[in-house]
C-alpha cells in the first residue's frame, strides 16, 4: 500500500506510515460482532449489544454476497484532481444494491428475533423504493425521526455493508489527494472515534475512523477532529471496567472552542477495543459529556441518539 509521510503530532518525530487505511471487508463486521458479544456479558446494556452484535454478524455474512459497482469515471477524476471524496455519502447516486443487503440482513436477523425485534423487522418497507430511499437519506444527514429510531441501526447496517463494499473495492490512489482532515476521504462522512493504534508503522499515531464505510484517515494528536484547533482541547474520562478515569482506555476529546467532542480509544491501553463497538458501550460517556455542553462531532450508524 502506498505510504506518505505524516507526523504523529505528539512530538516532532516524522514517521513513514499510511495516510489512508482502506477497510478490510468482512471481516471488520465479524471482529465488531465478536467484540458485542464480549461487551454484552453483565453490561447494563448487555441485551442491546447483544442485539447490535447479531446485527453485526448479519453484515458479515452479507457482505460477500455482492460485488462493489465500479466507480465511475467522473468520480474518480475529480477525486484525483480535486481531492474530492469519490463515494460523497449524501450526493453519491445509491446503487439499489443497498436496499438487497438490507432485505437479507433482515432476513438472517428474523429465525432468532423477539416479537419486538420482528415487529421492528416488519416495520421496514422493502417493497416501497422511495420510503427506504427517504430513510436512509435522513439516517445519513442526521435527520432521522424519533419514529425511525428502531429503524436505524437496521438502515445503519445496510448502508455501512454497501459503502464499506465500494471503499474497500478502491485503492488508496483514488482518495490519497483528500486534504479536508476531518471527513472521510472516501464517503465524506464524520468519524465515529479515533483510535490511537498500537504496534508496526501505526504505533501511537491516531487515525480518525469512519461511521460509515470503515476508512481511517490519519490525523495528528491533541487537534479538535472537528474545526482543528488545537486550543481548548482536552480529555474527559469516566471509570472503565474498574479502571480509574485517568487510566480509561476511552476519553471523549472536547474542543472548547467548538463546543464538540468526539471519544479517543487507546489501544496500547486496550489492544481488544473496536471502535464502534466500544463507542456504543461508553454511553454513560457521551451523558457525561452532553450534561458539560458539549455535542458529539459524529454518528454512530448502530444508535439513534433518541432511541438510547
Amino acid at each position: 500500500m502506498p505510504t506518505r509521510i505524516v507526523t504523529d503530532g505528539s512530538t516532532e518525530r516524522v514517521t513513514h506510515a499510511p495516510k489512508v487505511v482502506l477497510p478490510a471487508g468482512a471481516q471488520v463486521f465479524a471482529e465488531r460482532a465478536a467484540r458485542l458479544e464480549h461487551l454484552a456479558r453483565n453490561h447494563p446494556l448487555g441485551a442491546y449489544l447483544a442485539l447490535i452484535g447479531r446485527v453485526c454478524r448479519a453484515q458479515a455474512d452479507v457482505y460477500p454476497a455482492r460485488s462493489a459497482p465500479e466507480l465511475t469515471e467522473a468520480a474518480h477524476a475529480a477525486s484525483v484532481a480535486y481531492g474530492m471524496p469519490p463515494l460523497a455519502a449524501q450526493s453519491h447516486e445509491r446503487d439499489p444494491q443497498w436496499r438487497d443487503d438490507l432485505a437479507e440482513i433482515a432476513k438472517k436477523l428474523r429465525p432468532h428475533a423477539n416479537d419486538e425485534l420482528r415487529a421492528t423487522l416488519d416495520a421496514i418497507p422493502l417493497n416501497d423504493t422511495t420510503a427506504l430511499d427517504a430513510l436512509a437519506e435522513r439516517v445519513l444527514t442526521g435527520n432521522a425521526l424519533d419514529q425511525d429510531a428502531a429503524l436505524v441501526p437496521l438502515i445503519g447496517a445496510a448502508l455501512q455493508v454497501y459503502f464499506e463494499r465500494r471503499a474497500a473495492a478502491l485503492s488508496v490512489a483514488d482518495v490519497g489527494n483528500c486534504d479536508v482532515a476531518t471527513i472521510c476521504p472516501v464517503c465524506a462522512t464524520r468519524p465515529v472515534g479515533s483510535v490511537v493504534r498500537l504496534g508496526g508503522a501505526q504505533a501511537n499515531l491516531r487515525y480518525l475512523v469512519c461511521a460509515l464505510c470503515g476508512t481511517e484517515w490519519n490525523m495528528v494528536r491533541v487537534k479538535c477532529s472537528s474545526c482543528e484547533q488545537d486550543k481548548g482541547v482536552h480529555y474527559l474520562s469516566i471509570e472503565q471496567d474498574g479502571r480509574k478515569s485517568a487510566d480509561a482506555p476511552v476519553r471523549a476529546e472536547v474542543c472548547d472552542e467548538c463546543k464538540s467532542y468526539l471519544k479517543i480509544f487507546y489501544q496500547e491501553k486496550d489492544p481488544r477495543l473496536e471502535t464502534t463497538a466500544d463507542d456504543l458501550a461508553t454511553l454513560a460517556l457521551d451523558l457525561l459529556v452532553d450534561e458539560q455542553g458539549y455535542q458529539r462531532s459524529g454518528p454512530n450508524f448502530l444508535l439513534h441518539p433518541g432511541s438510547g
